[in-house]
């Protein structure tokens, strides 16, 4: 009896531990997969903007001097977009406290579906409304979701285009994501 209980916790063991060693093989594949496709942006200033907000209050990549900044562009009706808000949100919240990270997130959505987005999904971070045009320029006119990571000096350091399902996003986001980010702090 004792050696059916050793051979069972020991292929327990064996399976646990080769199905984080697939995930890990997963996540590098991800990685590896945004380098290559993506890598072109990679060393590029990030473009320039501007966005007034119905108070007339600006804001613009100005904001982002001697930041790390992470921008997400995404819309509503986007299930990878809406998949990986778990994950941005546990992110957001390990680093907002740092004063020199900024998380912006960006969707050309209506400021009525913002809101509703915002409450749906329980969205920690701050979006920001981009007519659609200005929208595909500064995500480089790329699908979504994208995500961007710029470094102090505002040249992007790792960009991303499109999701998988909603565990493995997640996990995108904490495994490749934030230690980038935590890199560049």
């Amino acid at each position: 009896m004792r050696s059916l209980f050793s051979i069972l916790l020991m292929t327990f063991t064996l399976t646990v531990v080769g199905q984080d060693a697939l995930k890990s093989d997963k996540i590098i594949g991800w990685d590896n997969h945004f380098k290559s496709r993506y890598g072109k942006y990679i060393g590029l200033q990030y473009p320039d903007f501007v966005v007034t907000f119905s108070d007339k209050s600006l804001y613009s990549n100005k904001n982002f001097d001697d930041k790390v900044v992470f921008i997400n562009f995404w819309f509503s009706h986007c299930a990878p977009c809406i998949g990986e808000i778990e994950g941005l949100n546990e992110m957001y919240n390990s680093l907002k406290d740092k004063s020199d990270f900024l998380f912006i997130s960006f969707t050309f959505d209506s400021d009525d579906l913002i809101k509703a987005s915002i409450e749906k999904y329980n969205i920690q971070y701050k979006v920001i409304h981009l007519e659609k045009a200005e929208f595909s320029r500064l995500n480089f006119g790329n699908p979504n979701p994208t995500n961007v990571i710029l470094d102090k000096k505002g040249i992007i350091r790792y960009f991303t285009v499109g999701g998988t399902d909603k565990i493995y996003q997640n996990e995108i986001i904490m495994k490749i994501y934030y230690p980038k980010i935590l890199s560049l702090l």
